[in-house]
């Protein structure tokens, strides 16, 4: 991407009375209780980004307090001098580090036809947990027509091998009304007959483009959902009454909307009701891997790709949601400059936990306040962060509880990339039971005899000095066969590898650990607070320094 999003200014919109918030490029992960303007940040940013290929009335009516589609604030308008209604974006060009502000207002449109926002409209994705509710709320006698919800959700955003686009042909014919002048003649007869080809051109584009979308959507399923199925499932995703037109006049014209039904196979047996069989995480997965197919299909060249999820998973449990995560932090959207908003407090902290040594690269902010009097944004530290504010205010347990709980999640990831795999989100381990873990893992490639003989208590400086400089002894020593001597010439660098790099990486790991696991018992064990030995500053201090050090040896892998 060469562009990102910057900053974040909004007035007299929705639940924002004034409201600002830095970005600086950073993806965005957001905690907002109901009623915190979580989803007023989702449906501005979604308005600002459609309002450059919309015409100038279309825009404006959302901020004028006479029209009755206004989005203002209903209590800033209450006051004597209400502020206008805007939404400023600001985006950075990556590579000339120049700033571009777009606004959009009642009188104002900076956003119209503006190549950056109309292809960033088009790049980039906005998902809500409504999409998900259109995939489960047929009742078991209604035939699972996606068609509503493909037309609002993807259809704005598809494109045809041809390059055209779907969503402009739809409009076309989208009112069923050939000849809405009620046209005599040849006119009229005209009217009909360009009406008929646009269907019939419109029901080929959108065929190829669900083919395309039905068969991406069953890669990112196999990919991302398919391990744990005790059953094979296939999805298909197709047009099974492409839209149509017939007739020549007013009396025998008749016209088709689209339908488009979701397949289920279980091991090649189908489904005939998804909505009744299927369970709401497993439809939540099928839903995830068309709707993110969509995306991957219909990619757009821009300079600007936001990916916008409002409290997308609130129907998954948190092993499944965490699941999604991993897809969302994974090379599939790298591209994109990710904005996620949640109103779960649980979710919001497992999400940054995932996030890990890549935290520099997102900002964490917690919503407060209402729309009746004002929405801010407070930055949402982390355990360990707070633990620092505590003890330069010198309250050293309250300090130390949230030290501890820096160490239980950094224990945590430490044992994950030991092992080199994630822990179920619902299962408990101590923070002892994860260091411990992590400790014997790497002990595993380092011998415990070379650590305790060897590596352990060596400094730094002298790691260099265990084996000889050059390999002059084997040179000199006539006994060797030159196949030998190459052989030994080779097992000398693994060693020296083993030494100097990885393996002293390990060692000092393990070291880490050992002197974090010293702690424990003493300024991280909850249960020595209450005892009558007093806790002494310097004693957390010590313990902060120990899981800094922690943080660094994994942000160093």
């Amino acid at each position: 991407m060469k562009a990102r999003l910057h900053h974040i200014a909004i007035s007299n919109f929705k639940a924002f009375r004034e409201f600002s918030l830095k970005l600086e490029g950073r993806h965005l992960l957001v905690y907002g209780a109901n009623g915190a303007g979580k989803s007023s940040l989702y449906w501005a940013l979604h308005t600002f980004l459609q309002s450059a290929r919309k015409p100038k009335k279309d825009v404006e009516k959302y901020f004028d307090p006479a029209n009755q589609q206004s989005l203002l604030n209903l209590h800033e308008q209450k006051g004597a001098t209400p502020k206008p209604g805007e939404i400023a974006l600001t985006l950075r060009d990556t590579t000339t580090r120049n700033d571009t502000t777009y606004r959009i207002s009642q009188a104002d449109h900076g956003t119209f036809n503006q190549p950056a926002i109309l292809k960033g409209d088009l790049a980039s994705d906005f998902i809500t947990y409504r999409f998900f509710f259109g995939f489960s709320h047929f009742r078991n006698s209604e035939k699972f027509d996606l068609w509503p919800l493909f037309e609002k959700e993807i259809l704005p955003f598809c494109v045809s091998t041809g390059g055209q686009s779907p969503y402009s042909m739809w409009q076309k014919i989208k009112s069923g009304d050939p000849n809405p002048y009620r046209l005599q003649g040849s006119p009229g007869a005209d009217a009909y007959d360009r009406f008929r080809q646009n269907t019939l051109a419109f029901a080929g584009v959108i065929t190829a483009v669900v083919d395309a979308i039905s068969t991406e959507a069953q890669r990112f399923y196999d990919a991302h959902f398919a391990m744990d199925d005790p059953a094979k499932v296939a999805l298909k995703l197709a047009v099974t009454t492409p839209p149509s037109a017939t007739g020549s006049n007013q009396n025998n014209f008749k016209f088709t909307r689209p339908v488009i039904e979701l397949g289920v196979q279980l091991d090649g047996h189908t489904v005939t009701k998804p909505q009744s069989f299927l369970n709401e995480a497993k439809l939540t997965q099928l839903a995830l891997s068309v709707r993110f197919a969509a995306s991957l299909v219909n990619l757009h060249e821009s300079d600007l790709k936001l990916l916008v999820l409002d409290d997308l998973l609130v129907s998954l449990d948190m092993s499944n949601r965490m699941q999604v995560v991993d897809i969302l932090l994974s090379e599939t959207f790298t591209n994109y400059q990710k904005i996620i908003l949640t109103h779960e407090l649980g979710f919001f902290r497992e999400f940054r936990r995932r996030i890990g040594n890549n935290h520099a690269d997102w900002r964490f902010v917690r919503l407060q306040g209402s729309a009746a009097q004002n929405i801010e944004v407070k930055c949402e530290k982390s355990d360990l962060e707070k633990a620092e504010d505590y003890l330069n205010g010198h309250d050293i347990e309250e300090a130390a509880m949230f030290l501890r709980k820096a160490a239980e999640d950094t224990a945590k990831r430490y044992r994950e990339w030991a092992e080199g795999k994630t822990l179920p989100p619902g299962q408990f381990f101590s923070l002892t039971d994860n260091l411990r873990a992590a400790r014997n893992k790497l002990l595993v490639d380092i011998p415990a005899t070379l650590y305790k003989k060897v590596l352990k208590n060596t400094p730094m400086a002298h790691r260099t000095l265990l084996l000889s400089s050059d390999d002059s002894d084997l040179d000199n020593n006539a006994n060797l066969q030159p196949q030998d001597r190459a052989i030994l010439k080779s097992k000398r660098r693994d060693l020296s590898n083993a030494l100097t790099n990885d393996g002293w990486a390990k060692m000092e790991a393990v070291e880490a650990v050992d002197r974090v696991l010293e702690m424990t018992e003493r300024v991280l064990n909850p249960a020595s607070h209450g005892n009558t030995l007093p806790l002494y500053e310097e004693e957390v201090r010590r313990a902060k320094r120990l899981i800094d050090l922690l943080e660094n040896v994994l942000e160093s892998q």
